[in-house]
């Protein structure tokens, strides 16, 4: 896997600038010069739902989540962008190992700690293997304001657009993407899903993974993410696993006015109930504070389609991460958000990209300011 994007700026020869001739190279633009000397290849080129049943009600179209493997020794899930569990076992293996990077994040993105992101080095764009720690670091979250939350969505789409095939995201998706997806929800703090990709994928618990346990500790953080199930209908098969063998309860994400009886199953099932939304509908603006008050402010969600697309028309999606697939469907798929369209068309700003096998990985970022943190590089 090699980094496309961003590229730090070139070392600039003395001779032709003469001014520069004393003033030496910084660290970064040293080591490019170095690989690229070494190496002229390291350096490719540049980067050249709701759910309707969980806000309204109404069922949803398609799904393109992940689920949790069907059994505790899979994946957390098939992948964000995969269902089986034999495809799962690939990620979960592959991500408690020495997982190879989707991207590294800009020089100057606080992660949670708080810490500045080191520049990249020239061994970003060479292809190589990445070390998981040097993943995580990668896709830390931003420094955040007490009380605010960060919602990222992690999604993949055929060149032609489809976030599926014959119903399902797991032929579109690959090894380097499957692994991603495992790093991904070891930095959350609750995985937000829509109910009708629970009911049709049959998420279950999220489960600990020991790679990610002294850095989930350090964070303050549960062994595992929690499931966050977003509903109007409450329409959920309590009896399941996921309500069942939860490792830390799960969350069932709600209007106000739900029916009071399937809030009140819910809760003798375990699950913690939290509303956000005044009537029966989940209102998708409020969900991101809702779960933050609760100290979950990591938060992940991975679709379905419908549900993502409420979110980013709602102003709540602060970063996407997208994998492009090197295929071609064509077909009647669904793309990653089916909303209706926002007023406003949203802005974001390419963060980084990285390429493996044909496939594109990229992270998106609100290119705005909010809530004490900067959104734009």
């Amino acid at each position: 896997m090699r980094r496309l994007f961003p590229l730090p700026a070139p070392p600039v020869p003395s001779g032709d600038f003469p001014h520069t001739a004393d003033t030496p190279q910084d660290g970064n633009s040293a080591a490019v010069a170095s690989a690229l000397a070494a190496e002229p290849g390291a350096i490719a080129g540049t980067a050249t739902g709701t759910d309707a049943g969980a806000l309204s009600g109404a069922p949803d179209s398609g799904t393109t989540g992940p689920v949790d493997s069907g059994t505790a020794d899979a994946a957390d899930s098939a992948t964000a962008d995969a269902a089986d569990s034999a495809t799962a076992d690939a990620a979960d293996s592959a991500t408690a190992g020495a997982a190879e990077s989707r991207t590294a994040a800009p020089a100057d993105f606080r992660t949670a700690g708080g810490a500045e992101s080191a520049p990249a080095g020239a061994a970003d764009f060479a292809d190589r293997r990445w070390s998981l720690d040097e993943l995580a670091d990668a896709y830390a979250y931003p420094r955040l304001d007490e009380g605010a939350g960060w919602l990222r969505a992690n999604m993949v789409s055929s060149l032609d657009g489809a976030a599926h095939h014959e119903g399902r995201s797991q032929p579109l998706s690959g090894d380097a993407d499957m692994r991603i997806f495992g790093v991904l929800r070891g930095l959350a703090d609750a995985v937000v899903v829509g109910a009708e990709t629970v009911r049709k994928e049959g998420y279950r618990p999220a489960r600990a993974r020991e790679a990610f346990a002294a850095r989930r500790a350090a964070a303050g953080q549960a062994p595992a993410p929690v499931i966050a199930v977003v509903t109007a209908s409450l329409d959920l098969d309590f009896a399941q696993p996921l309500f069942t063998e939860p490792l830390v309860p799960t969350v069932v994400v709600t209007g106000a006015g739900a029916d009071e009886d399937r809030v009140r199953t819910a809760r003798k099932a375990g699950a913690e109930v939290v509303f956000a939304g005044e009537g029966a509908a989940v209102d998708p603006s409020r969900v991101v504070g809702a779960l933050a008050g609760r100290g979950l402010t990591r938060l992940l969600t991975e679709g379905g389609p419908r549900l993502l697309g409420q979110f980013a028309g709602s102003g709540a999606l602060d970063e996407l991460c997208l994998s492009l697939a090197p295929l071609v469907v064509a077909g009647d798929a669904s793309r990653i958000m089916n909303a209706p369209v926002t007023t406003v068309p949203e802005t974001f700003e390419l963060a980084s990209v990285l390429e493996e096998a044909g496939f594109l990985f990229t992270r998106y970022r609100r290119s705005w300011t909010k809530g004490g943190i900067i959104r734009s590089a």
